[in-house]
Formats: structure tokens, C-alpha cells, sequence
């Protein structure tokens, strides 16, 4: 099932991608409002025993190692430009992993305000941005009979990004995106990704 999710994303990510380099950058106004919404990958840190667990499958067979270290990824913000190259944002980010043959499901959620400086310039559009963040980790275990059992943690964190805003027009453009997350809430929640979507641009910028 990761795989599939794996595959799905990385071809949406791929399909993206190739629009962006076959189109032509417009030249656009700069806009005071920005909605975004993209998909992509992460990769999880795993510096302790999470999001890997050991599962034993019962008497006279061997104890499997389920790996949830990938996972599909997605992005939702809001971004308020103040200036042309200064922008207030507010961002959610999502992870969630599940390995075939496993009853667990892991998945993350990093939701926080944040600052981010870029490029005045329209066209092709360098930014960079920080992120303050509340995290949160969900280990979520199938345990038949249409039960499931959660175990939920929250706790701070923070988060870094940087790419480029592609602009198709006035109203589209193509977020690219490199991304790093930080947060402990029980286990290590940290990890690193990348992302590609649509934003829309809207309202006149003074």
C-alpha cells in the first residue's frame, strides 16, 4: 500500500514538475493573497525506535521489521504578502505512512505561523521560510473487528523551506518546495521532504 501512495505521489510531483520546465514563466503581478495546496515525499528520521516497530507474528515465526520511515506528504498554507518580498504565512503539513502487512499506521501532522522572504522579482520567484510549529504524532493500530487503537502525542517544533514559485499567470503558480520539520512530541517526528502543487493568487498588493 506505501508503495502505491509512493508512486502516486511521486507521479503527481513528476507531472508538475515536467509543466513547470516545458512552460514558460509568465510575468505576473504580485499578489497580496496565496492559497496552496501540494502533495510530495518525506522521509523520516528515525533517530529512535519510531516509526519502526517490530511485530511478532507468533509462535515459530520469525519477528518482522515494518519500516515507516516514508511517507506521502502533504502541504496546505495560507500566505499574507505584507511587502513584495516579505510574506506572513500559516502552514500545515501532513505525513502519513502504512506498510503492507502491518496493523499500524504512523502519521504526523506540523501546523504553525511562519515568515517567508521572496524574490520581488515576477517570473521565477527564490524564497526561502521559517516556521514555528505544533507537531503532532499519531500511531494508529488495527486491531480487527473494526477497532483501532490510537496513541497521540503533541509538542513544539519548528520547520525550514526553501524553492521556487513558478508563476503561470495572474491567478496560478507552481510551488517547488524542499522542506525540513522538526519536532519530539513522544518519538522523533523530524524528517525532510519535497513538494510541488498549485497556489492562487489573488487580491491587489499596494
Amino acid at each position: 500500500m506505501v508503495r502505491s501512495i509512493r508512486v502516486t505521489v511521486a507521479g503527481v510531483a513528476a507531472v508538475v514538475a515536467l509543466g513547470c520546465i516545458v512552460a514558460t514563466p509568465a510575468m505576473a503581478e504580485n499578489k497580496k493573497h496565496h492559497l496552496t495546496i501540494a502533495l510530495g515525499y518525506q522521509k523520516f528520521s528515525m533517530s529512535d525506535n519510531l516509526p519502526t516497530i517490530d511485530a511478532d507474528p507468533g509462535p515459530g515465526v520469525d519477528i518482522r521489521t515494518f519500516d515507516f520511515s516514508g511517507a506521502a506528504a502533504g502541504h496546505f498554507a495560507y500566505r499574507l504578502s505584507v511587502k513584495k518580498n516579505l510574506d506572513l504565512t500559516f502552514d500545515q503539513r501532513l505525513a502519513v505512512s502504512t506498510v503492507e502487512g502491518s496493523d499500524f499506521t504512523f502519521s504526523t501532522d506540523y501546523f504553525g505561523p511562519g515568515i517567508r522572504w521572496i524574490s520581488p522579482k515576477e517570473g521565477i520567484r527564490p524564497f526561502v521560510q521559517a516556521n514555528f510549529m505544533i507537531v503532532s504524532e499519531d500511531l494508529e493500530e488495527d486491531l480487527g473487528d473494526n477497532t483501532t487503537l490510537n496513541r497521540r502525542k503533541s509538542g513544539a517544533g519548528f520547520g525550514a523551506s526553501a524553492g521556487v514559485d513558478i508563476r503561470g499567470g495572474n491567478l496560478l503558480s507552481i510551488p517547488l518546495e524542499a522542506f525540513y520539520v522538526y519536532g519530539k512530541p513522544d518519538h522523533d517526528a523530524s524528517g525532510w521532504g519535497i513538494t510541488a502543487g498549485l497556489t492562487f493568487n489573488f487580491g491587489e498588493l499596494k
